[in-house]
């Protein structure tokens, strides 16, 4: 019971190799290595294969790609039932594979998913494909400490705050019993709230109980790295946690001055400031620090034994540095952080960067196996579910269970408790009768069982003569069951044809039915249709009439209209008329009132009766102007009324004609929506119509269909009834076949020996048969390849005999040449060329007659060598002989007269070569006499060339001497001239940027202007300072990309200045101090200041150019810290190496060109300046260049040495 409880123990425990996960990888291992087509053709095996129930990636949905490495790739995915969004990291497994050192996977799960801490990134599931390892973390979108620095100015106040939620993340891993061993802003997240969490766990340790870890190899970023685990140059060393610590001043160090304290471009330059760490940190004076801040990296840079952190990390949570008001260790995580990230969105990424999309690359991926091949077993265990597993369901249930259990047991417990103690001693007394009584039927049976057993043996053998003679029986009987299975197989499917044929008829008559009452139904809507449109014309007839008759009655009532305006003006007239009237009717009254008052006036006067008459006669006629006045109103007034009547008459024809237009327009409006309506109607009818057609016509295409799938079936059902047929005649013939068996028996076993005996008589005619193929093909070779020989030998004596005459031509040319020089002392002109060429045509013609010398040994040996073969070929056919026919023996003796005659011609050619091969020694010996003509001819050439120099220093006794670079100037000033648009490197922070510039490569020095155009540099270098120059590789400059770093190389340049140099103190560093290569000689270094070093970065031994570098396990090598040449260990003291030309320490500078053609010029002029530089030293002439060398140079634009400062090397401008 023990053994079971630990057994379910580890089942359930997600730490155990035994878990529920753990079990259901090794099973997903093995249907993934089965999952191939050679393997799934078992059947058993395809099976088992086909099923998947675990998490898997297509459960998540990518939203983007969010970080790249070596080994995979870091996804911002969603979850497609949760919708929660995480970080999905992929591990590529073939690449963890073909790698040694790839089993870092497991400590970064175990940690990231036991370690529950809020300073260590969650992992929330693990789980596996037959591809990819994922790994489903929590997201941080607020990105890393690298994007923040780079972002914005850190202050003091924000180093503490992320150096103490680093030191807490430490503290927690450290815990855990784990070193990390690659601390560094990259790996530090900043979650949505703005706090850090620490990540990347791939280079993690697990210490011993010592708190120790062992290791070989150096772990880490090199900018990180510290003193004790870089001194691992392949021997075994031990160091602790205090590593990390060593990065965490390397981080505190970053943030408040902008770059890391040991930063250089290349490897060797990082390595060597950081064993030497005690001079090389240094604080700029430019940043401002406190003391406290100071001490902080002091301490932590420092040698490992005295180094901050080491005995605890109380230690450093005591420091002053952490000391303030706002927050302590316990309560930091409630503090408000220095920058809290603004998100859109649960799924932002804008605090990363754009990563370009990766096509899948097969060479990535397992190859498929010829056999099982077990790629997936490495990764059994390495699942992690959560929640989302077995083991938490399993662990909520049996919680449950147990509850239940529990109360059971009390209950049982209980039961037993009340039963006596007499009660427990009957029951005994009973079970030991039983048990007595049970002992005596055990030795009943025992016995019973021992006759049983030999009456089975007995039965035994006569089963197994029964099972003998039942095999034929049962043989017989399977064939015929076989037979009778087919045939109710037959039957079966002619039933089912026959049931099939049955269905098609009825599918048929149903079709034809409905086909029909689909016509009838067509042929009513057509009628319909044609109704619609006839109804539809005469609708628009009315319409017409009703719009004719409508623009009439609008005529009608504009002439109305018309008119009774008119009407309306006239009665306007007469009124004014008629106002008139009585205006001049008032008057008259008025002056017949006063022609009263005046004739009463004239009634008391004598004179008034002349007066009275003219007022009489004046009445009488106002009296008739009135009366006619007042006919005029009347007939006014009669008017009016006339005209009044008749303009109420036409306002009720106009209100009558008005309501006839509305009432025709009502109508027209009806006739219209009819006209629409049936318009509605017709393109129903024909949209159904069309459908109904189509219809027809898929019910016709079925009804082809049918009747093609009846007359298949009905051929089926003639095949099978053929086929049954044939069976029964099949049988009947077995039958017949099984009586013919036994007797063909004996015939057989009698034929069987003869059969044996041709056999091998066959066998022994095809290995005679094979070798004779083997044989021709091997002479075929052989002639194939002397005719090739021959042709090769040929070209070559052609070849030498026309270098031949053209050395003969170009001896006598060059004799020529020597007398008219000898006639000539004016003429300067050296046969340097000449005689150049005629020492490499001597050196060919030697080449070519060793070649030629040696394929005729060659030839001599296939020769004999064929003969060899011949002979063995003879003596194995007389062997042979006595055991094939005759004919073939005669064949092959006349195929061996036929090679033997092949081979006396190829003799003959051989033979023939060897006169040639003569005739060439005559040719060597004419070439001999022509190269001591040649040896002549250069005496006489050094004879002359010392008279010159005699006259030359004659000339010149009187002039001053001149120093090295003014006579490299007038003799290869233009040849050495180079120019070019260039970049140079610079660092600000962590990144890094080139600047443009134009440089001009002079005899003078090397000068950098901002544009071509400038003629002040902002740079510049003397040329008797430049030591090397030298194509840089991926250790050299670690920030360039692959598209760079050919374009980029690196000149060395002497300094006087022993001490402002911040690299100045490396040659107090020991080259190979405390370690194995003190006892090597140094007398092999050859002046070389040599320093032990791996690579990681792709590079190449300047030596054997194999490669350097390894991104696990480099090989050791050396770099020579003046000159930078790098060569494998190996090479020390077995080959030797190349004298060092710098003998004191020298600055870099990193130069980037448009391309690497351009490139490699600069660094071949370089080159040729330097080696010049050297043999002026020495004592040696400049090699001749070709006319490659000469390049346009900046004549205008270069500087004279003159202008360059006297007491500085390098004269920098401020940009």
């Amino acid at each position: 019971m023990g053994e079971a409880a630990e057994l379910a123990e580890q089942l359930l425990n997600p730490r155990s190799l035994l878990n529920v996960d753990g079990l259901l990888d090794a099973l997903a291992a093995l249907v993934e290595d089965c999952n191939y087509p050679l393997l799934r053709r078992t059947k058993n095996i395809d099976n088992f294969v086909t099923r998947s129930l675990r998490l898997k990636g297509s459960d998540f949905q990518l939203i983007k790609v969010i970080g790249r490495g070596a080994y995979g790739e870091v996804q911002l995915v969603r979850h497609i039932t949760s919708r929660n969004v995480y970080a999905m990291k992929l591990l590529n497994k073939n690449e963890m594979v073909r790698r040694a050192d790839s089993a870092f996977f497991w400590e970064e799960r175990d940690i990231m998913a036991h370690a529950n801490s809020e300073w260590i990134v969650r992992l929330h599931y693990a789980f596996q494909d037959t591809q990819f390892l994922y790994m489903v973390m929590e997201y941080m979108p607020g990105g890393d400490l690298v994007n923040l620095m780079t972002s914005y100015d850190v202050s003091e106040k924000w180093a503490r705050f992320y150096a103490a939620e680093l030191v807490m993340a430490l503290d927690t891993l450290h815990g855990m019993g784990y070193i990390h061993r690659d601390v560094k802003p990259d790996n530090m997240l900043i979650s949505k709230s703005g706090h850090v969490k620490l990540a990347d766990f791939g280079t993690c340790l697990r210490m011993g109980s010592d708190g120790l870890v062992k290791c070989t190899t150096a772990v880490g970023t090199p900018d990180y790295i510290s003193p004790e685990v870089l001194e691992l140059q392949g021997t075994e060393g031990v160091y602790g946690r205090e590593v990390d610590w060593w990065a965490v001043g390397i981080f505190v160090y970053e943030m408040l001055v902008g770059e890391t304290p040991f930063y250089a471009d290349s490897l060797m330059g990082t390595y060597t400031r950081i064993r030497n760490h005690a001079t090389e940190l240094n604080f700029p004076e430019d940043v401002e620090m406190s003391e406290n801040a100071k001490d902080l990296v002091r301490a932590f840079l420092s040698s490992s034994e005295i180094r901050l952190g080491k005995d605890g990390v109380e230690s450093i949570k005591q420091h002053p540095f952490f000391q303030n008001d706002e927050w302590n260790f316990e309560s930091i995580r409630k503090a408000v952080p220095p920058v809290i990230p603004e998100l859109k969105g649960d799924d932002d990424a804008s605090h990363f960067d754009d990563i370009e999309a990766k096509e899948p690359d097969p060479a990535e991926f397992f190859q498929i196996p010829k056999s099982f091949a077990g790629n997936q077993l490495p990764f059994v265990g390495f699942t992690y579910s959560n929640e989302a597993g077995p083991i938490f369901n399993i662990q909520k249930k049996c919680e449950a269970v147990s509850k239940s259990d529990a109360v059971q047991v009390r209950a049982a417990l209980n039961q037993l408790n009340q039963i006596s103690e007499s009660q427990l001693e009957d029951e005994k007394r009973e079970l030991e009768k039983e048990l007595a009584a049970y002992q005596v039927q055990v030795k009943d049976l025992a016995r019973k069982l021992d006759m049983e057993r030999e009456e089975m043996n007995i039965k035994i053998k006569m089963i197994t003569s029964l099972e003998e003679q039942l095999t034929i029986k049962s043989k017989v009987e399977d064939r015929v069951k076989e037979l009778e299975r087919q045939i109710g197989e037959l039957n079966e499917k002619c039933r089912h044809h026959a049931e099939a044929e049955e269905r098609a008829r009825k599918q048929q008559s149903e079709l034809h039915t409905k086909l029909n009452s689909q016509s009838e139904i067509a042929r009513e809507l057509n009628e319909r249709l044609q109704k619609s449109n006839e109804e539809e014309a005469m609708l628009q007839q009315q319409i017409d009439q009703l719009h004719a008759l409508n623009s009439q009655e609008r005529e009608n009532l504009k002439r109305a209209q018309q008119r009774s305006n008119e009407q309306n003006e006239k009665v306007e007239e007469l009124r004014a008329e008629l106002v008139a009237a009585r205006e001049r009717e008032m008057a008259l009254k008025c002056q017949v009132g006063k022609l009263s008052e005046i004739m009463a006036q004239q009634e008391n006067f004598s004179d008034e009766n002349r007066i009275n008459d003219e007022a009489r006669k004046n009445n009488v006629r106002l009296a008739g102007d009135l009366q006619a006045a007042h006919k005029k109103i009347e007939q006014l007034t009669s008017d009016l009324e006339q005209e009044a009547n008749r303009r109420i008459s036409i306002q009720n024809e106009v209100h009558c004609m008005n309501d006839q237009l509305a009432n025709m327009q009502n109508s027209l409006h009806y006739q219209e929506s009819e006209l629409k309506r049936a318009r509605d109607e017709k393109r129903r009818v024909e949209d159904q119509l069309q459908s109904l057609s189509s219809l027809s016509r898929l019910l016709q295409r079925q009804l082809e269909d049918v009747r093609e799938q009846f007359d298949t079936e009905s051929s089926f059902v003639n095949i099978y009834k053929t086929e049954m047929n044939a069976l029964n005649e099949e049988l009947l013939e077995k039958t017949r076949r099984k009586r013919e068996e036994e007797r063909t028996r004996d015939i057989l076993s009698q034929l069987e020996s003869e059969r044996l005996a041709r056999r091998i008589a066959e066998e022994n005619l095809s290995t005679t048969d094979k070798e004779k193929t083997m044989l021709e093909v091997e002479v075929r070779q052989l002639v194939q390849r002397h005719e090739k020989e021959l042709s090769a030998k040929d070209a070559a004596i052609q070849l030498i005999s026309q270098k031949e005459e053209e050395l003969q031509l170009s001896l006598q040319g060059a004799q020529s040449e020597l007398r008219s020089i000898s006639e000539r002392d004016s003429s300067r002109t050296s046969p340097e060329e000449s005689i150049r060429d005629l020492k490499n045509q001597l050196e060919h013609e030697k080449v070519m007659k060793t070649t030629a010398r040696y394929k005729s040994l060659i030839q001599n040996y296939a020769i004999n060598k064929l003969e060899e073969v011949m002979a063995q070929r003879q003596a194995n056919e007389a062997l042979k002989k006595g055991k094939t026919s005759r004919s073939d023996a005669r064949r092959r003796e006349k195929k061996i007269v036929e090679l033997e005659k092949d081979l006396r011609m190829e003799r003959q050619k051989y033979e023939e070569r060897v006169m040639q091969i003569l005739a060439l020694a005559e040719e060597e010996k004419a070439n001999e006499r022509l190269r001591m003509d040649l040896e002549t001819f250069q005496h006489l050439e050094t004879a002359m060339n010392e008279q010159k120099k005699r006259e030359r220093q004659e000339i010149h006794a009187d002039q001053p001497r001149t120093s090295a670079i003014t006579l490299l100037q007038q003799v290869n000033e233009n040849e050495l001239r180079y120019d070019g648009a260039v970049s140079i490197r610079l660092t600000v922070k962590r990144r890094q940027q080139w600047q443009e510039c134009f440089a001009v490569f002079s005899p003078s020095g090397l000068f950098f202007y901002l544009t071509q155009n400038d003629r002040q540099p902002f740079q510049a270098i003397q040329a008797d300072k430049l030591c090397h120059a030298r194509h840089v590789s991926a250790a050299d400059v670690r920030c360039a990309g692959e598209n760079q770093l050919p374009r980029i190389f690196q000149i060395l340049y002497g300094t006087e200045e022993n001490s402002a140099s911040r690299r100045s103190s490396v040659a107090d560093l020991p080259s190979l101090s405390g370690s194995r290569e003190e006892k090597l000689d140094k007398a092999l270094w050859n002046r070389h200041d040599l320093v032990e070093l791996t690579f990681h970065m792709p590079t190449n031994c300047d030596l054997c150019v194999k490669p350097l570098s390894n991104l696990l396990r480099p090989p050791p090598a050396f770099e020579c810290r003046r000159c930078r040449m790098r060569f494998h260990r190996d090479h020390l003291g077995v080959e030797t190496i190349p004298q060092c030309r710098q003998t004191v320490d020298a600055r870099e500078m990193l130069i980037m060109a448009p391309s690497a053609e351009i490139c490699a010029a600069w660094v071949q002029h370089l080159k040729r300046f330097l080696d010049y530089k050297h043999s002026q030293k020495t004592g040696t002439s400049l090699p001749r260049s070709g006319s490659s060398m000469k390049v346009p140079t900046k004549s205008a634009n270069v500087p004279r040495s003159a202008t360059l400062p006297n007491n500085s090397l390098i004269s920098p401008v401020a940009l």
